[in-house]
């Protein structure tokens, strides 16, 4: 999808400037057949926010690879890795945040430089809305050129050293040019990106087939989808991979939606067609679909080495069969298949349970050319009280948005408040929403005015109200309760934020990503009737567990204010993620989540289970007590009992974890319960039979049982890097026999 050359917002009218923005093509009559086909077969679409180990995303993964080899036809085959994502504006983000990572590693003083060439400038605007320049933008330290010969001076500078350089492809991008850029790179060791997502299928082929050396990275967008639904997603060489092939750092990125078995199945589709299939190929592809244990592999080698195995110890390498309401049913091989209690659906995005009835009756009735975002818009607004609705489509994607047109609205300041334990995604700009530096550390630079704040601190409320009284702060961010810890930020604390906000002038946004769509009880986590913030964001329960899609909602003097300091960038965030079939199977899964009486069912069915699980609590040592509100549970295990005193805090709930899966059929993550909004009271005697059932275990039997599994964990561990080893060398004498390093 080529946009057209740069446009003035004053010379062109209203519905051109929102054309030139808008990524989605309507429904069609295939796309719809498929996810109403999914919906009718029981087909689990969201799982984890880790990666979950579905066989349509191995697949899509394997096959990417493979379509890149194909086009460089090369006697040697080089491995990419490729992490999902729902945008190409994300996966820009990941690939950026990788070639970072790899930089910090082999250079520690590499100040994370990127070179971006963007004829087009698609980009420039989102990474920094209020033109403050390279050091001050939200995205910092990334320079965007239009002309190649200015990128390619820069780039020759001897002081340059940059951890990467972006080549946006164009269907008019000179292909012998492209090769010089590679060559340059290749001398500055610098990381070269191929974004794909705005050229042709055509293009993005010839520039593989063109290039004298392998790619590192490729992005792709949303043309294999036809721009239907959400995706983007960039394939790493494998060696370019290997900050992230760590425990301690596999989950450094990662989404709720991207990798979903939706839109790998779609993509797997589309690139079988543009790929030979070689008998070779044909079976790889088809065991992937069969075999778990080829399904496992082909992730660990074309995804990602480590998730499987966290997955495998935690029980969660599922073989689904089936995933209707509540139930999860999995393949076992003892027993047959058995039916689970899900408490896990897409990370809190299962407001209904999977797969309600009533889409497939929404996708059959679907008009193309109906305007449903518009009537999903006066709902959300309604239902929260701000003026403005802005599509997106994912959690980071959201708080993207969200920051960007708060310091649109406060052009003056510069400053954010993020209160410590805060989460807020991993994209370049949400990573600023949280504080762990573990996080954010190896991908700076990162927004350069921050401040974080202890809400536990005895001088909390002083440090928090001197910094409202500097006179610099643009926005407070927080979630009311937080998603990684299920702390409550401090009535105090909001009360001070809310009664000084007018005076102060500073704006105040909430995250409601995780806790919003009734999943505290009440539609938002916080009281409306106390509190009314200018900014909140939207996510997990408006998919319905079957489409990515997010919201962000302003009050009108964000948006007016946003819109006379940069109208260009809020008109394009009103049209860029908007997508009409998206929007009505949220509005579908909202309009039934809101049907008279079911906030009451809601509240009652939080009260039930909280107080139940209080009651095992009573009767399994091991289990200290319950955190969380409504439908947002955890298990707080006592970890000064033994052996979890031994095992520590993440292996323990890790080693629970499993347990309540083979011993109680409840599926959950983390010790971390997420059920159904729908749940029924007896699902909820199930779910808290099981748990209890599970958590009977003796402390000597749960040690031996813990130590086995992580012997097992560490074994496969072992192998997997031994693998990886074997294949790095056999890939560099691999390169030497055939000159290709």
């Amino acid at each position: 999808m080529t946009l057209s050359k740069n446009l003035d917002s004053n010379t062109i009218g209203q519905n051109a400037l929102k054309a030139r923005w808008a990524i989605y093509e309507p429904a069609t009559s295939t796309t719809l057949d498929t996810i109403w086909q999914r919906n009718q077969a029981g087909k689990a679409t969201f799982l984890l926010a880790s990666q979950p180990v579905f066989a349509e995303s191995a697949q899509a993964a394997y096959l990417l690879c493979e379509y890149i080899n194909a086009l460089r036809n090369k006697a040697a085959k080089d491995i990419y890795k490729t992490f999902f994502c729902n945008s190409r504006i994300e996966a820009l983000h990941g690939a950026i945040k990788i070639s970072r990572h790899n930089a910090r590693l082999s250079h520690p003083d590499n100040d994370g430089l990127v070179l971006v060439y963007d004829q087009e400038r698609y980009y420039a605007d989102l990474f920094d809305p209020l033109s403050q320049g390279i050091d001050k933008a939200l995205v910092p330290g990334v320079l965007f050129y239009e002309e190649l010969a200015d990128l390619s001076s820069q780039l020759n500078n001897s002081s340059t050293k940059a951890a990467a350089v972006v080549m946006c492809l164009y269907d008019d991008f000179p292909l012998d040019e492209l090769n010089r850029i590679q060559h340059l790179c290749r001398e500055k060791q610098t990381i070269l990106v191929l974004n794909t997502a705005h050229a042709s299928c055509g293009m993005t082929e010839s520039s593989l087939a063109h290039l004298a050396d392998k790619p590192d990275i490729v992005v792709w967008g949303e043309a294999l989808t036809d721009y239907q639904v959400p995706f983007g997603a960039f394939s790493v060489l494998d060696r370019f991979y290997k900050p992230w092939a760590k425990v301690s750092t596999c989950f450094m990125h990662s989404s709720t939606y991207g990798g979903n078995s939706l839109v790998t199945s779609m993509v797997r589709d589309k690139i079988l067609k543009s790929l030979p299939i070689t008998a070779k190929i044909a079976a790889k592809f088809n065991a992937i679909a069969d075999k778990p244990a080829a399904r496992i592999k082909a992730f660990c080698t074309y995804i990602n080495p480590i998730t499987p195995l966290i997955c495998h110890a935690a029980k969660l390498d599922l073989d689904i069969t089936q995933a209707k309401g509540t139930k999860i049913t999995i393949k076992n091989q003892s027993t047959g298949e058995i039916d689970l209690i899900d408490c896990i659906g897409g990370a809190g995005s299962n407001l209904r349970g999977y797969n309600p009835a009533d889409i497939g009756q929404a996708l059959e009735a679907h008009q193309p050319d109906t305007d449903y975002w518009s009537e999903l818009a006066r709902l959300l607004s309604g239902l929260v009280g701000l003026d403005h609705a802005f599509p997106a489509v994912s959690g980071a994607c959201a708080v993207d948005i969200a920051i960007t047109l708060a310091m649109l609205a406060n052009p003056q300041r510069s400053r954010i408040v993020i209160f410590k334990g805060n989460y807020a995604g991993k994209s370049l700009i949400s990573l600023n929403g949280s504080e762990d530096e573990f996080d954010r550390k190896p991908f700076v630079p990162l927004y350069w005015d921050i401040v974080y704040l202890d809400i536990f601190s005895p001088t909390a409320d002083v440090d928090l109200l001197q910094q409202l009284r500097s006179g610099e702060i643009a926005l407070v961010w927080f979630e009311v309760m937080q998603g990684n810890s299920l702390n409550q930020v401090p009535p105090k604390l909001i009360d001070i934020i809310f009664q000084y906000r007018k005076d102060l002038g500073y704006i105040v946004g909430i995250d409601e990503i995780l806790n919003g769509m009734f999943r505290t009880g009440s539609f938002v986590s916080f009281d409306r009737d106390q509190y009314q913030p200018d900014i909140i964001t939207l996510s997990k329960g408006l998919s319905d567990l079957t489409f990515p899609i997010s919201a962000v909602l302003v009050s009108d003097t964000v948006y007016q204010q946003a819109k006379h300091t940069n109208e260009q960038v809020v008109t394009r965030y009103e049209n860029q993620f908007l997508n009409q079939l998206g929007a009505h199977i949220a509005l579908n899964g909202l309009t039934q989540a809101n049907a008279p009486g079911n906030r009451e069912r809601i509240r009652y069915a939080g009260n039930r289970l909280k107080s139940e699980l209080w009651g095992v609590a009573g009767r399994a040592p091991l289990l200290k007590g319950i955190r969380g509100e409504g439908l947002h549970l955890h298990l707080m295990l006592d970890m000064e009992q033994f052996p979890l005193s031994l095992f520590g805090k993440d292996v323990s709930e890790l080693l629970i974890s499993r347990l309540c899966l083979s011993e109680g059929h409840v599926l959950q993550y983390f010790c971390r319960l997420l059920p159904p909004l729908n749940i029924s009271d007896r699902e909820m005697e199930q779910l808290v039979v099981g748990i209890e059932k599970s958590l009977k275990i003796s402390r000597f039997s749960l040690f031996l049982f813990g130590l086995k599994q992580i012997l097992v964990f560490l074994y496969l561990l072992s192998v997997a890097q031994l693998k990886s080893a074997i294949t790095g060398l056999t890939t560099q004498l691999s390169g030497l026999r055939y000159g290709n390093e």
